[in-house]
Formats: structure tokens, C-alpha cells, sequence
């Protein structure tokens, strides 16, 4: 946003800027399974649909996992093949995730980890002193700092992790 936002930006004012939402799922759906019948092999919607989940339609992890599990599959595709080139995609990750995570305060993190558990109201006195998170205008300060840093999205009253890979990462392996 920057680049086409800030006069001092060589880009400022370049275009017009338009905000696209993610791929919907249906629309995935087709994608994945005319791209493993083009070449011979099958995958039913089911499985197709789950590819897309795991990467909360994202559209370079839809597409990378798709690519995994394609070249896993010998045939027909099955949940376990998903499964295991999702695990295997994260864990190629995994050092960059930690990386990231290593550079955040404590306070970020456990903000992060309250995301990760749904709490809606992350500045309630109950989820300040549950996650150790200071004050409600410290939690709003984490928010922006987050936000800036590209690991977290607002919109709205709606919170919600950039990169779905990091988000799964951090609730299964590093808060696990």
C-alpha cells in the first residue's frame, strides 16, 4: 500500500488500487480437479475442497499444496497424501515461522496465541490477565505493530492471520 500511497513513493497515485478477495473455494475446487484430470490423474471434490481448507484458500499455498500432492499422487488422490504434503509444506517453513516467532516479544506472541484459541475480545480483563497481555491499549498497540509487520490482517472488528501456514505452524507446533 505503501508504494502507491506515499508521496514519496515512486509509484504514488500510479493507478487505481483494487482490493481482491481470496479465490472462493468452489472455484478451487474446479481448478484442482480439472488440473489432475488434464494430465491422468484423479482427485474427487472432497479432496479437492480439502487442499483449499488447508490453506484457508490462500492462493500460493492452495496452489503450492496442490502441487505436492499432485506430484504424490501416483493415480488417485487420497486424504493421507493431503495430509502429509501439507505437514511436509509446513515443515519446509518451519525455520522461516521460527524465525519470525523469535522476533516478536513475549506479549506479541501470547497476543498471537489468543488469536489462535478464537478469543473474540482480546482487550476483556479476562483475556489481558489469561494471556498475560498487559493493558487494552497495550493489546491495541500489538494489533498495529502486527498489522505493520504483515502477520496479522484487520478488518474490521475481524482479526485474522496473514499466512494460514504460519497460523498452523504456531498451533501445532510451537504452542503445542
Amino acid at each position: 500500500m505503501e508504494v502507491f500511497s506515499s508521496p514519496s513513493m515512486p509509484f504514488y497515485k500510479f493507478g487505481d488500487i483494487i482490493f481482491l478477495e481470496k479465490i472462493k473455494e468452489y472455484d478451487w475446487i474446479e481448478f484442482i480437479t480439472k488440473r489432475f484430470n488434464d494430465t491422468g490423474k484423479s482427485i474427487d471434490i472432497e479432496n479437492a475442497a480439502n487442499i483449499a481448507k488447508h490453506c484457508e484458500n490462500h492462493p500460493y499455498y492452495v496452489q503450492q499444496l496442490a502441487q505436492q500432492v499432485w506430484l504424490r499422487t501416483k493415480k488417485n488422490c487420497k486424504p493421507e497424501i493431503i495430509q502429509e504434503a501439507f505437514d511436509d509444506l509446513t515443515m519446509q517453513l518451519s525455520m522461516l515461522f521460527q524465525i519470525l516467532t523469535d522476533d516478536l516479544s513475549m506479549k506479541q506472541i501470547s497476543f498471537l496465541n489468543a488469536l489462535i484459541n478464537k478469543e473474540e475480545k482480546v482487550t476483556s480483563q479476562s483475556t489481558l490477565k489469561k494471556y498475560n497481555l498487559g493493558t487494552s491499549a497495550n493489546v491495541i498497540k500489538m494489533r498495529r505493530t502486527l498489522h505493520d509487520r504483515e502477520i496479522i490482517d484487520v478488518i474490521g472488528k475481524k482479526i485474522e492471520f496473514m499466512d494460514p501456514l504460519y497460523k498452523y505452524w504456531l498451533k501445532n507446533y510451537y504452542f503445542n
